[in-house]
């Protein structure tokens, strides 16, 4: 009986053993050896292992593996609406942006490293002066064809429609004044001699009967009360009413030889560009630039950024994977692995089930072994 016993367990040693050991070689022959074995010319059968031998089909199966069923849009949006993640992207988007904006480095710094500009105060005039330049050359052209009608504003025109008549009268004040002064009258004095003495015969007749002083004497009181006159008034605001109206209906062109188009862009942009507080942005601080806004830029301008980000991620998702091509990135990344790193990470992985594997062997090879020896003992 001791014998029969011996003989089971012998029998059920030797199952466990050849089981746990096929089953180890057999996971060990998924990845060794690495490379293919010869003897001689004869190539040793299953080299090399199995993952080595279709690590490419692996990397083309683990890229669609990737892309259609652990990185996909659908999961991607679905993560990217998820409210929660969109609040921590938030507060993470707000934390990053309050540290830039709290920087004590100067703006012309920031642009020197940030963007490597060598005078930032240079490139930006520059690049104003070259905006504006095109802009303002651009709209001449535009304008030409137009008239000075059409460019003015209409509160413009308003406001020098409503200006002609004080202009009239301004106009006659100053002459009016002019003439009752010394100057003026001395001015009529010498414009009464010169009108005699072009008027030959009968200029030196007049001057018989009238001393210089009493002529100018009797015309300049005339002359006073003449623009004084209600008419003279009408007939210089209806004078400049019509220089006015022909002005307007003139063509911005006309003036064309008038004036250097070009010294007059850029002389308005040299104007403009000089009144840029270029220089004094340039020596503030990213704080004190932003401190009048930094409030509203971390809890209005972020929020509003992170959620049109994700907005337009979530909407051009598809097509931006596709473009990426996922599938080819992940396959090229397998492709460099080496067959040990490969054998790590599935080790690392499942390691444990292997070892399981491994022990499941032995103990269908000892029960095996015990029905051979039941077998065995019977049949004897």
């Amino acid at each position: 009986m001791s014998s029969i016993i011996i003989t089971i367990l012998f029998m059920i040693a030797i199952g466990a053993v050849i089981g746990g050991f096929t089953n180890s070689l057999a996971i060990k022959m998924l990845f060794r050896p690495y490379e293919a074995r010869y003897i001689g010319k004869w190539k040793v059968p299953f080299t090399p292992g199995l993952i080595p031998k279709r690590r490419d089909e692996l990397a083309v199966q683990l890229g669609k593996m990737v892309v259609e069923h652990l990185l996909t849009a659908e999961g991607i949006q679905q993560k990217m609406n998820d409210p929660v993640f969109k609040r921590t992207m938030i507060e993470y988007a707000q934390k990053e942006v309050l540290k830039l904006v709290e920087s004590d480095e100067k703006i012309e710094d920031l642009l020197k490293r940030g963007i490597h500009l060598e005078n930032p105060e240079q490139e930006i005039r520059l690049k104003a002066s070259t905006y504006l330049t095109k802009k303002i050359e651009t709209k001449l052209v535009n304008l030409k064809s137009k008239e000075l009608a059409e460019i003015l504003p209409e509160k413009t025109q308003e406001r020098i429609d409503g200006a002609i008549e004080p202009i009239a009268d301004l106009i006659l004040t100053k002459i009016s004044d002019y003439i009752a002064s010394s100057e003026g009258k001395n001015k009529l004095s010498v414009m009464i001699d010169r009108y005699l003495a072009d008027r030959g015969t009968l200029g030196s007749m007049i001057n018989m009967f009238f001393t210089n002083t009493r002529l100018v004497d009797k015309v300049q009181p005339e002359l006073l009360r003449l623009l004084k006159q209600k008419d003279i008034q009408n007939v210089i605001t209806t004078m400049l009413e019509k220089e006015w109206q022909s002005l307007k209906e003139t063509k911005l062109e006309t003036f064309e030889d008038k004036f250097d188009s070009e010294e007059l862009v850029q002389g308005i942009t040299n104007l403009i560009v000089n009144e840029l507080p270029i220089q004094h942005v340039m020596n503030l601080s990213l704080s004190e630039a932003i401190e009048p806004y930094k409030q509203r830029i971390v809890e209005d301008f972020v929020p509003r950024i992170v959620d049109a980000a994700g907005q337009y991620l979530s909407q051009n998702l598809q097509p931006l994977m596709e473009q990426l091509h996922l599938a080819d990135v992940v396959k090229s990344q397998v492709e460099t692995f080496s067959v040990g790193r490969l054998e790590e990470m599935v080790l690392s992985i499942s390691r444990r089930e292997f070892t399981m594997i491994t022990y499941l062997g032995a103990v269908l090879g000892g029960m095996i072994g015990l029905i051979q020896g039941i077998i065995i003992t019977l049949l004897g």
